[in-house]
């Protein structure tokens, strides 16, 4: 795999989802790349309103861009894996539609690429915009990621939403669509057992946007089924600490009063802190 052209190819996947204005703006985003040499593969997971995406894609008129509407609803997971099956590039990255990129993204990410013949994916710091109006990303309040480390990734999700790696790598380690939740976390964690550690790439060079009123899973029943379930089948993996920090957090997703056995049983000096700053939230 480290026989890389000087412009390769990159792919990027993008899900939709009754997004359509959304979804104009990341792909506006990806558009405005300083590195030309992509192609984007957007697929519609059976939309209700679809009519103006398809159309501005049509009217783009970029061979660089294509877009699939379903012709039926089979989930996020499913959709993004059948965009990178579609992937031709010799690198891989997605953009979720309601997120956009910096136009240094992907240059950001190549200039890395070589990180990749000993590290299973490459991953960066975001900006974070709340619904306010901004000039330039910069000026937004900056999400940096937390360097890398096992012992930290086995806890939470310190990745993110979306990484840069070989497009055959993401083809052997596909999305779980059993998983109503933390799917991103589980395919990360996949990623790194099978092939190493992630490059952290300390330049912020996408938007995640946030509280525009779109479905979010935060506080649904489905996170709790998916963290459980990915509790389960990962819990092989963790060392004692890990385990109670997981357990710990699917308390707090459900909501559920712990019985003081309980909090004894996961008692640690992080989820003792966890604990406290809750307290003081309420």
């Amino acid at each position: 795999m480290n026989n890389t052209t000087s412009r390769p190819l990159i792919s990027i996947y993008m899900p939709t989802w009754n997004r359509q204005q959304l979804a104009i703006r990341a792909i506006n985003s990806v558009l405005r790349q300083d590195y030309d040499n992509w192609e984007m593969i957007i697929v519609d997971d059976c939309s209700s309103s679809y009519e103006q995406l398809q159309r501005f894609v049509e009217d783009l008129n970029d061979s660089r861009v294509s877009y699939t509407r379903n012709d039926f609803n089979s989930g996020a997971c499913a959709v993004r894996n059948q965009a990178i099956r579609q992937a031709s590039g010799e690198f891989i990255t997605g953009i979720d539609d309601d997120d956009e990129w910096t136009p240094d993204r992907l240059s950001a990410f190549l200039k890395h690429k070589h990180q990749l013949v000993t590290h299973a994916f490459l991953y960066a710091n975001d900006y974070v915009c709340k619904g306010q109006v901004y000039s330039q990303p910069a000026s937004l309040p900056l999400y940096p990621k937390a360097p890398f480390s096992l012992r930290l990734f086995f806890k939470r999700n310190i990745i993110g939403n979306q990484i840069f790696t070989y497009a055959e790598r993401f083809k052997q380690c596909l999305f779980d669509v059993e998983l109503p939740a933390a799917q991103d976390y589980d395919v990360f964690l996949r990623m790194v057992v099978a092939n190493g550690e992630p490059w952290k790439v300390e330049e912020a060079t996408q938007v995640l946007h946030v509280n525009h009123g779109g479905f979010r899973i935060a506080n649904s029943a489905k996170k709790f089924a998916g963290y459980f379930n990915f509790y389960r089948k990962h819990k092989d993996k963790f060392d004692t600490a890990s385990r109670k920090y997981q357990l710990f957090t699917l308390y707090r997703i459900r909501n559920k009063r712990m019985s003081l056995r309980t909090f004894m049983a996961l008692l640690t000096l992080r989820n003792t802190k966890r604990m406290a700053h809750s307290l003081l939230e309420k």
